[in-house]
């Protein structure tokens, strides 16, 4: 199995901005975890992995963030 490349925010934005990247490669370039977690949210909703189903996920994790700020935790 080829070694998983995770890059910082700023080059994944970089990379979509240029059409290097979709918003699937973003997720799955954006962390371990957020690769399993995006794996796990297509898989139990039936989703494909695509750059629709990824800005969904995005979605998701930004709202995931409001609320762990709102409640002091990030």
């Amino acid at each position: 199995m080829a070694k998983e490349e995770y890059y910082p925010e700023e080059t994944l934005v970089e990379k979509v901005q240029s059409g290097e990247y979709g918003w699937a490669d973003y997720v799955r370039h954006h962390s371990k975890d957020w690769r399993a977690e995006f794996e796990k949210y297509c898989r139990l909703r039936d989703l494909p992995m695509n750059d629709e189903t990824a800005l969904r996920f995005l979605d998701l994790k930004q709202e995931e963030m409001e609320e762990a700020m709102a409640d002091g935790d990030a």
